[in-house]
């Protein structure tokens, strides 16, 4: 019986298998790198028989698009074909070109489409190797790159990261003009709006923003490259993308969007809109971002424009990646053979911005897309923990400098370091790589990243100190009695000045703050970088001091004695110093600073000392930490939390029998890698081996310690509670040994908290904060997590000083604290750990709750004085927002301060979704102000000034920046 083919699809699978060198596809696959047929030695179609192939399959999916036009044409070719098939054995080259003479008449059509072909070199910076391998990657790809570029006069070539051109101009600068030339004659493409392709799940807002900023500033100072150009954010591999990113892109200039990973669905072309109402215009890869050069995304581009609003125009990123390499001359040449293709789409070397403004025609037709693009790899937000804390300590750092610098400048006229600030930023922006950041990387790239980290550290801590000496050096003390009762304890016979250098700067956080006092009676000032007003415990450090600690007292400005609590009741030695350290109960202005005086009591009497009158043992009972907040009880045995208690409410937050602390889990080898947190397959809570408690009690802070042991690693927990403070803080020394071994499952330790409600869960992520539903997958959170409670206007927060990796489901609240994976370093976590958590309660209100961790994460900060006249009173505000003062009214928060141009920036997110009205208070009436894009160009915005004061008008969840100038500001 004749088997009947009526559709040309049919017939053309029949010719296709009978083609010699050919192989089907069943799935997708890449088109990068060298075809299996070339790999195994397998003789692939030549030339002629790829390319009727290829126009035939075209033309089957144009006429089909066209309701079966051109099928007539289609049958007669190809019974054509098939006949000379299975006459001749084979598809000569007269064959083939008589063919598509047939299916001329489609060539018209066909070429309504048009392909863009767009070269590009994949560069992971540091991903396997070490730096030095990076820079060699570059500069081998930039000088293939060009010697390309001399070979074939219409080949274009595009590449994103501001680092690689600063590669260039470090190491081989020999190859900067000719790279200036291409780049002027529009052949090569900068697609950079970020130092590198970073991970946009956790750098902050600032980190974010910093990217535009310092990208578009150095290729335009050392590139002559134009700032407006820069608008692409090219984000092929990145691994997840804030929903707030296109608030955060068109503010800094960017127009289009490029990436792979992250979202779900068949769409390509689309716009992406953030809750601001503002937009990106994206691309998602179709293919990958390393693509090679082959028919398959031309045959393709039928479907691709189905998902772009019918756009015709497509693209191709092609390269060799991940090492460099770019485009190969098979590449070239391929594309060069297909361009001559009559019944095909259009093939043109081009650019980006060529696509992108095709694309631009279709806006309107294309689907909206309001959501984050996530998940992926959620084992990044955990993975490598050393580089987490780097990372957040350098935020936090560069913030607090860039604050204090910038108030010093504005007040004092002091130096403001912007080119320090620019290198400390750059280095550690070029560790938010997304195989970086993320801790998908090895061993030499952590160590090469967390130098860097170490730079931007150091350059913070400087900075921060440098200001706050400043402002205390003008700060007027004459007032404060110096008087003391002994002559030998005088000024003259004091060791204390200069003492403490070094001291503090441990874990990568911590200011310098050297000694600047001397005798019985010592002066702090204190500094408060938030923009709320604060009574809150500073721990200060006092060196080389004298008197009896039994009579230490301090007093705030208007001389009246505030609580302080010893944490050390004898001195104790650094170096050639001795310390101790005492907790101050301080009030402390928005955006300011205040001053104590630290000094020895006359004594009532001379004291006596009897027996002790508790002469019995006493039973054990379980640990009680409780203020006026909230009440925790933990296990006197291994100090697991038994209950969590909202004082406010008298509600329970802990499901009934079960307990929070740290947990011990082992997750499926085969699903776990640096990427990913595999599927739990044992959790245990069991397995702490609990060697010694101690207590620590006070007035203004109450604890305790607990030293175990875990498998073959060793944690010591200190857990207290301050006197006022909405969160239990859980600071944990890991000494971590666990590895995962071949073939067995990979130890993971988390903190966890089994609470009754979690039905909605609420994260910070970059430019605001993500409401998610309850799942069983580590999810992206900047610094907490928090479960809300439905029924009452409450959330239990999970807050951490370094970790990203949340997870809240119906077992409760987690953090994962530490993944022993071995895929790609084998031991990325085998060493001692620092971190602190915080668990508390708080309003659910966004803006108080990132504003109370925010707290937690910036402590008041102190450096010591001594007795001086000047111009500044003993406590101050340098800037208000709405009054410093912090109520469920407020719905913005600010998330830098710095100098922009010589003028004060602030920049100020809204985050709860509603129309912010924003006060902002100095000291002196302002001169101007004015809202600014990323770059300092003035831009449309509510803004008035009233006296001192400047008020701002902020729509929706969008970011601003406000600058102002005027005297002392």
């Amino acid at each position: 019986m004749k088997e009947n083919l009526i559709y040309p699809a049919a017939k053309y699978t029949r010719l296709k298998r009978q083609v010699g060198g050919n192989r089907e596809k069943y799935h997708y696959e890449e088109t990068f790198g060298q075809p299996m047929e070339e790999f195994y030695g397998i003789t692939m179609p030549n030339a002629w028989n790829r390319r009727i192939l290829a126009e035939i399959e075209f033309s089957i999916r144009l006429s089909k698009e066209l309701n079966g036009k051109y099928d007539g044409i289609l049958h007669q070719t190809l019974d054509y074909l098939l006949d000379k098939m299975n006459n001749e054995g084979a598809l000569t080259i007269n064959t083939c070109k008589e063919a598509e003479q047939m299916l001329l008449p489609l060539s018209g059509v066909a070429k309504e489409y048009e392909l863009i072909l767009a070269a590009h070199a994949h560069i992971d910076m540091n991903w396997m190797w070490g730096w030095q391998e990076t820079v060699a990657a570059t500069i081998a790809t930039f000088q293939t790159m060009l010697k390309l570029m001399e070979e074939y006069p219409d080949f274009h070539f595009s590449q994103s990261q501001a680092a690689v051109y600063k590669i260039i101009e470090d190491y081989a600068p020999e190859l900067k003009e000719k790279m200036k030339q291409r780049i002027r004659e529009g052949r090569w493409e900068i697609t950079a709006s970020a130092w590198v392709e970073t991970d946009k799940n956790m750098p902050s807002a600032e980190s974010l923003l910093n990217h535009i900023y310092y990208t578009k500033k150095y290729l335009k100072e050392h590139w002559e490259v134009e700032e407006a150009s820069l608008d692409i954010d090219f984000s092929p591999d990145t691994f997840g993308h804030s929903a707030h990113l296109p608030e955060l892109d068109t503010l800094g200039g960017v127009k289009y969007y490029y990436h792979c990973r992250g979202l779900d669905g068949d769409n390509a072309l689309y716009r992406w809109r953030s809750k601001s109402g503002k937009e990106l215009l994206v691309y998602r890869e179709q293919y990958w971002y390393n693509s090679g050069i082959t028919p398959l995304p031309a045959i393709g581009l039928i479907d691709v424009a189905k998902r772009s609003g019918g756009l015709k125009t497509g693209l191709v990123v092609y390269g060799v990646g991940d090492h460099g390499g770019g485009p190969t001359r098979k590449d070239l040449e391929r594309a060069i053979e297909m361009m001559e293709w009559p019944v095909f789409p259009q093939l043109r070397f081009g650019t980006f911005h060529d696509y992108f403004k095709a694309a631009e025609t279709v806006r309107d037709k294309i689907p909206v897309v309001e959501q984050e693009l996530n998940f992926i790899f959620p084992g990044c937000y955990t993975t490598q923990s050393r580089l987490k804390l780097g990372n957040r300590h350098a935020e936090n750092g560069l913030y607090e400098a860039e604050c204090l610098d910038a108030f010093a400048n504005g007040i004092l006229h002091t130096p403001y370091q912007s080119v320090q600030y620019e290198s400390a930023w750059q280095s550690m922006l070029f560790t938010h790589f997304h195989d970086i950041l993320t801790g998908s990387c090895v061993q030499e790239s952590r160590e090469h990243a967390m130098g860097l980290l170490s730079h931007s550290i150091a350059t913070a801590g400087t900075r921060a100190s440098f200001a706050m000496q400043a402002l205390a050096g003008n700060i007027d003390t004459s007032g404060i009695s110096m008087e003391e009762g002994l002559p030998v304890e005088s000024k003259a016979y004091s060791q204390s000045e200069g003492a403490g250098a070094g001291y503090g700067i441990t874990a990568l956080k911590g200011i310098p703050a050297p000694e600047q006092g001397a005798g019985l009676t010592r002066i702090y000032h204190i500094f408060n970088v938030t923009a709320c007003d604060r009574e809150d415990n500073c721990l200060l450090t006092v060196w080389d001091y004298t008197g009896d600690l039994r009579y230490l007292y301090a007093q705030d400005t208007n001389g009246k004695e505030i609580p302080i609590q010893l944490i050390d009741t004898m001195p104790k030695t650094y170096w050639d110093h001795k310390y101790f350290r005492v907790l101050v109960k301080v009030k402390a202005p928005a955006f300011g600073f205040t001053t104590i005086v630290l000094s020895q009591k006359e004594a009532e009497e001379y004291q006596i000392y009897l027996q002790p009158s508790v002469r019995t043992n006493k039973p054990t009972e379980n640990i009680i930490l409780e203020n006026k907040f909230l009440r925790a009880e933990f296990d006197f045995k291994n100090g697991s939390l038994i209950s969590l208690n909202d004082k406010k409410t008298g509600k329970e937050l802990l499901k009934d029998k079960e307990r929070g602390g740290l947990r011990y889990l082992t997750t499926e080898r085969d699903s776990s890698s640096a990427w990913q947190i595999g599927r739990y397959t044992d959790i245990q809570s069991d397995c702490f081996q609990t060697t010694k408690i101690t207590m620590e009690k006070g007035n203004l802070r109450q604890g305790f310690t607990v030293e175990q042991t875990v498998k073959n690693s060793l944690v010591k927990t200190e857990v207290f509670l301050e006197e006022g403070a909405r969160a239990l803080t859980i600071h944990l020394e890991i000494d971590w040994h666990e590895v995962s071994r071949d073939k067995e499952p990979v130890p993971v330790l988390l903190y966890h908290l089994p609470l009754k409600e979690t039905d909605n869960f609420l994260y910070d992520v970059p430019g605001g904060v993500q409401y998610r539903r309850g799942m069983q997958l580590d999810v992206p959170g900047l610094t907490f997590g928090a479960a809300l409670d439905e029924k009452s206007s409450k959330a239990v927060f999970l807050a951490s000083d370094c970790k990203y990796g949340y997870r809240g489901s119906e077992d409760g609240l987690s953090c994962t604290l530490i993944n022993s994976t071995t895929n790609p370093d084998p031991y990325p976590e085998r060493g001692i750990h620092n971190i602190t958590l915080y668990a508390g309660i708080c309003e659910k209100n966004p803006v108080i709750l990132q504003t109370l961790v925010s707290r937690f994460l910036h402590p008041l900060l102190f450096q010591s004085g001594n007795v001086h006249k000047g111009t500044l009173p003993l406590t101050e505000s340098m800037l208000k927002i709405n009054g410093g003062l912090l109520n469920e009214t407020q719905n913005a928060v600010v998330s830098g301060i710095f100098r922009l141009n010589r003028k004060l920036v602030v920049r100020i997110s809204e985050i709860c979704g509603q129309r912010a009205e924003v006060n902002l208070e100095f000291n002196q009436e302002p001169k101007k102000a004015g809202l600014i894009d990323i770059v300092g160009t003035e831009m449309d915005g509510t803004v008035t000034i009233s006296g001192n004061t400047v008020k701002v008008s902020i729509p929706a969840y969008s970011t601003v920046m406000v600058q102002i100038s005027g005297e002392e500001i």
